[in-house]
């Protein structure tokens, strides 16, 4: 393979995360590589605007719902996937995955539709967690992915842009028809949280998907949706990618960066030590025995985005020392 581009996102934790979160955490060819690797100027780029750019598209929705199956056309679309709002003391907490199945979506979506027809706006749930808006009419405005968002106060992370007014407006709406929802009140009453809010977010008009990688892989889910949309082969393991015919790869892992939106340090920790093990030490060797030409790091979080481009020709230069990786937490 000629190039690797390998994503982490939260490999680094934020500033604020305790000073002994690496204590113990042994992981030699992850420093290695961040050691040896050259560390580039970065653009400060979410997971999904990354992945994004790879497929030569700008935004998430309309290529999620190719995806998904759906015929786009050239409306605007966004993405508008139920979660539960907790209200916790001053803040209002979003939690993902609400494990909504396809009977409550449909009814949701339906009474969404009467609802909201006067507005131009179609709700489509093409999966029980994946839910979109079609609109007639494009929103002019900037979004946080659900993912950044997950486990965090709502109110930061608001639409900003010309039309958010409007969108806020229709978000709160939507809220206020969820929460006295039969859907919501059986739920309750089985025990399982409410799906009261829909988060808005990805939004953009559809255009051709022009993938600048021939094979994509990772545990994240939104490369494989990627993939699927631009018909690119999507790898079982990295092994297969690695051993494949493809010459240009992307290879997203997003286990760090669920354990931190849950806030569990734990997991956390052996997620990066799974990475160690199953996706860096095997990238390494492939790079050292010239399997591999060239690998990029890319490392977005919540405070910086960091790159690190490594060469086999890098991985030799033994007298860059490694360093432990709270020392790239600053």
């Amino acid at each position: 393979m000629d190039h690797l581009h390998l994503v982490i996102p939260d490999l680094l934790p934020p500033r604020a995360a305790p000073q002994n979160i690496c204590h113990g955490l042994k992981l030699p060819y992850l420093t290695a590589l961040l050691a040896r690797g050259r560390q580039m100027d970065a653009p400060v780029l979410s997971l999904e605007e990354i992945v994004c750019g790879r497929f030569g598209v700008d935004a998430v929705a309309p290529a999620r719902a190719v995806a998904d199956g759906l015929a786009v056309g050239d409306e605007y679309w966004l993405c508008a996937d139920p979660v539960w709002l907790q209200l916790q003391q001053s803040q209002v907490i979003l939690q993902p995955d609400v494990q909504c199945n396809a009977e409550e979506s449909a009814s949701l979506c339906a009474d969404l539709n009467r609802h909201f027809a006067p507005d131009g706006l179609t709700f489509v749930a093409a999966d029980p967690q994946r839910w979109y808006i079609r609109s007639s009419a494009a929103g002019r405005m900037s979004m946080t992915p659900l993912r950044a968002v997950a486990g965090r106060d709502v109110k930061p992370h608001q639409p900003q842009g010309e039309d958010a007014l409007r969108w806020q407006r229709l978000s709160n709406e939507i809220q206020m028809l969820l929460h006295s929802h039969p859907v919501n009140q059986a739920r309750e009453e089985r025990g399982l949280h409410p799906i009261n809010s829909l988060w808005l977010w990805g939004g953009g008009n559809p255009a051709p998907l022009r993938a600048e990688v021939d094979v994509a892989g990772g545990d994240d889910g939104l490369s494989a949706l990627f993939a699927r949309a631009a018909a690119v082969s999507f790898a079982d393991s990295l092994d297969g990618m690695l051993s494949g015919n493809g010459r240009k790869g992307l290879w997203v892992a997003g286990t760090p960066s669920a354990a931190w939106q849950r806030a569990d340090l734990y997991a956390w920790r052996d997620a990066v030590a799974g990475l160690e093990r199953e996706v860096v030490q095997p990238l390494w060797q492939a790079i050292r025995q010239g399997r591999l030409r060239g690998l990029t790091l890319d490392v977005p979080s919540q405070d910086a985005a960091k790159r690190f481009v490594l060469s086999r020709a890098d991985s030799w230069k033994l007298w860059r020392r490694r360093s432990p990786l709270k020392a790239y937490l600053k």
